[in-house]
């Protein structure tokens, strides 16, 4: 299982840079988990480090129940929804909590993201957006965790915070958020292309 755990962890730093220079996290912000197959263990990003500074040895593991297995520092304070989406979603094994900017301007105005294109619609799917809580809280881990009893949700957006997508392996959750990201942008750009049509 040590083994197993090591290459958890590297696979989620290679992730946390990779999202980090797609534009997915500024700062310290945004969270993203990985869950053992086959084990109530998770490996997540810890509290107050950049994507860009993850390393396989800064990372947190824990288990489902969120108490700190290995790892210097805390884990990431999202850490309750991250294990509660794990309980109540089995088939889920990434989860991925993105500050990108486009879609967080949605998430800031109230609202989903808008699929403008069939490929957007096709491998988004459903969106849900819940009200604001403080980062942090039971409060937002009370909104998150049981938007996600619906099997067929697999984005969720935060208000005026960002966006949440969750999927059975760590390269479609990554993916999944950069579509996020994507459709957004491209929702933007085209209503930005509206209004000059109509100058």
């Amino acid at each position: 299982m040590e083994n197993e755990i090591r290459k958890l962890r590297e696979e989620l730093a290679d992730v946390c840079v990779k999202a980090y220079n797609r534009g997915l996290s500024s700062g310290a912000g945004g969270n993203i988990s990985v869950r053992l197959e086959g084990a109530d263990i998770v490996v997540v990003t810890a509290s107050g480090i950049s994507f860009r500074d993850v390393t396989a040895d800064n990372l947190i593991v824990v288990d489902l129940e969120c108490k700190v297995l290995e790892g210097e520092g805390r884990p990431s304070k999202e850490i309750k929804w991250h294990c509660g989406i794990y309980k109540e979603r089995p088939e889920i094994f990434s989860v991925f909590h993105s500050h990108s900017t486009a879609a967080t301007a949605y998430a800031s105005s109230g609202m989903t993201v808008p699929l403008v294109t069939g490929p957007f619609e096709k491998n988004i799917g459903k969106q849900k957006i819940v009200p604001y809580a403080p980062p942090g809280s039971d409060e937002l881990a009370n909104l998150v965790i049981p938007s996600f009893k619906d099997k067929e949700l697999n984005v969720l957006i935060l208000e005026r915070h960002g966006a949440v997508a969750v999927a059975p392996t760590l390269s479609q959750a990554f993916n999944l958020a950069d579509l996020l990201e994507d459709a957004a942008r491209t929702a933007i750009l085209r209503n930005l292309i509206s209004n000059i049509k109509t100058i």
